[in-house]
């Protein structure tokens, strides 16, 4: 063990034993156990309403405008008051949200907690058969929507009440008309208990139909909770750092780029900073470019996103040092950190606090983390356990494997939900409280949790098992090399082979090159048979995951 993953587990001790600020606790949970925040809030209202204490403070920035705290609450209780005394919304019921980044995102998000009922962020990428799908899995009652989706949507055709965020709205309720009515309405009131459920998301459904995920009130505390351990955990273990940065009495504004209706975005970057009342930048949706102009104009100081965002921004190449050095954080989840990544903070934000983490829709994010020089030390690993999490090791059968040893991940905490809505696929997926993830991985003798890949999209030749994402990072290390997608395709003699597609970037690459750099850095066996050249963007989901069926069927038309 290293001075600092000793330190990180001694720092934990601390700040989890008992009597500590984020003591944990077991707690019984339906037919199993599980460890939870002791002092976490009861409820994701009590931690919403923890913003109205900065007032005037700048709490939302974006081409379309500025709210302070004090606006944001203000639009945020006319909203409620609609909702509950003019739509007749009651507690439970579901109000689903379907519109791009913007702020009247977060203030609908605000209102329906504010009145007992439940938020159902819908995926803004859809158009109307996916946007249909999720009204009605979820019975939303009524939906708020930008222009665009309402056009998708129909509401009236549909047969669903509705408020849009437009200028007109003919067949629905006016945003502007709908928070003028709340203005002269009784103040909206409401009292959760914790079991109760606050938010539906949807899984991210790179492959087959999204499946809902429904939190109570006490998972979003447990999951948000964390995020403020990962904080304590970082300042503790790099106090030096931390304090020479706060030195500096630089303004926080965080970039807010990935989509709300994610798990990271809406807690991570969206409640967080709420809470502690700091500054969002929104993005309307993500383009490099611009972000890079945003962190050069906007004074940005956290940068969260998917890698390949990351790795889009850096290089570009053009962030001096000067604004490099106002960056308190950048940090990468969603998939394993590309070594590629790691060559970009070195090269561009030596000084910047790098972290990386690892979390999923139905463990409410919750999962793996780490931040500051240690993670740049394990390069390619996903972070320390979370307290309040456990994780095990199964093979196929779901028998459980020595530590070090690769296999699926399943997972059980406090912030994980134990089953899909009803009406979703894939309910074997939970058992006696853990959730079969379906990631690869292993905990190292440090603590450590290394991501292999996901289960359905490792590759077995001739009985070895290769994992696409290896040979990802391998050719994304390669100069020339913008993106790349590994998957398996039959093969008469090894059951699979390994194919790549590839998609280049300036100067065109050949095969022999792709093989060659292979060849130097992978085992025989992983070397793709065969390659393929990509003259557009790889389709990838809305939080950046590669569609790796559909670029299989697209490339090499192997089926299902």
């Amino acid at each position: 063990m290293t001075d600092l993953t000793a330190l990180h587990h001694t720092v934990t001790a601390q700040l989890t034993g008992p009597g500590a600020p984020f003591e944990v606790v077991t707690l019984n949970r339906g037919n199993h156990s599980v460890k939870a925040y002791k002092n976490a809030p009861a409820t994701l209202l009590a931690i919403l309403n923890e913003g109205r204490q900065f007032g005037s403070q700048l709490f939302i920035d974006s081409a379309a405008g500025r709210y302070s705290f004090d606006d944001f609450f203000a639009a945020s209780d006319q909203l409620a008051s609609y909702l509950q005394h003019s739509a007749a919304i009651a507690p439970g019921q579901r109000v689903a949200i379907a519109m791009r980044n913007s702020a009247e995102w977060l203030i609908s998000f605000t209102a329906i907690i504010s009145i007992g009922a439940v938020v159902v962020p819908l995926n803004s990428w859809g158009r109307s058969e996916e946007l249909h799908q999720g009204l009605t899995d979820s019975d939303a009652q009524l939906v708020i929507c930008d222009g665009p989706r309402a056009s998708f949507i129909e509401p009236q055709k549909f047969g669903i009440k509705a408020i849009v965020c437009a200028d007109s709205a003919s067949d629905a309720e006016s945003w502007a008309a709908a928070l003028a009515a709340g203005s002269a309405l009784p103040a909206a009131t409401a009292d959760p208990q914790p079991d109760d459920a606050a938010i539906l998301l949807f899984t991210s459904g790179t492959s087959g139909r999204p499946k809902g995920a429904q939190f109570s009130h006490f998972i979003c505390a447990q999951g948000l909770f964390n995020i403020e351990f990962i904080g304590a955990a970082t300042y503790m273990t790099n106090t030096e750092l931390q304090n020479s940065y706060m030195a500096k009495q630089i303004p926080a504004k965080t970039l807010l780029a990935v989509p709300l209706f994610h798990i990271s975005g809406l807690f991570s970057q969206f409640i967080v900073n709420l809470k502690f009342g700091r500054a969002l930048y929104l993005m309307y949706k993500w383009d490099a470019a611009e972000a890079e102009r945003l962190v050069k104009e906007q004074g940005i100081t956290v940068l969260m996103g998917a890698p390949t965002m990351l790795i889009d921004l850096l290089e570009r190449g053009n962030l001096s040092h000067a604004e490099t050095a106002r960056i308190s954080n950048i940090s990468a989840g969603g998939a394993a950190t590309p070594s590629k990544l790691y060559d970009l903070y070195d090269q561009h934000c030596p000084e910047t606090m790098s972290g990386a983490g690892w979390g999923l829709t139905e463990s409410g994010g919750t999962g793996a983390a780490f931040t500051g020089p240690i993670m740049r030390h394990y390069r390619g690993a996903s972070g320390f356990v979370s307290p309040i999490v456990e994780l095990k090791f199964c093979d196929e059968q779901g028998a459980a494997l020595a530590r070090g040893e690769r296999g699926e991940i399943w997972i059980r905490s406090a912030s994980t939900i134990d089953r899909y809505i009803s009406g979703s696929d894939n309910q074997s997926d939970f058992s006696d409280g853990w959730f079969k993830t379906g990631d690869v991985g292993y905990l190292s003798e440090e603590g450590l949790l290394y991501l292999c890949d996901r289960a359905k999209d490792m590759i077995i030749r001739g009985g070895e098992n290769i994992y696409p994402v290896e040979i990802e990072n391998c050719l994304l290390s390669l100069p020339g090399v913008a993106e790349v997608a590994v998957v398996g395709i039959p093969c008469e003699q090894y059951g699979e082979q390994v194919a790549a597609v590839v998609r280049c970037s300036g100067q065109p690459l050949d095969e022999a090159a792709i093989r060659n750099h292979c060849q130097a850095h992978l085992a025989g066996f992983k070397v793709p048979s065969q390659i393929v050249f990509a003259q557009t963007e790889l389709p990838r989901n809305a939080t950046k995951k590669l569609l790796k069926q559909a670029i299989a069927n697209a490339y090499f038309c192997n089926g299902d």
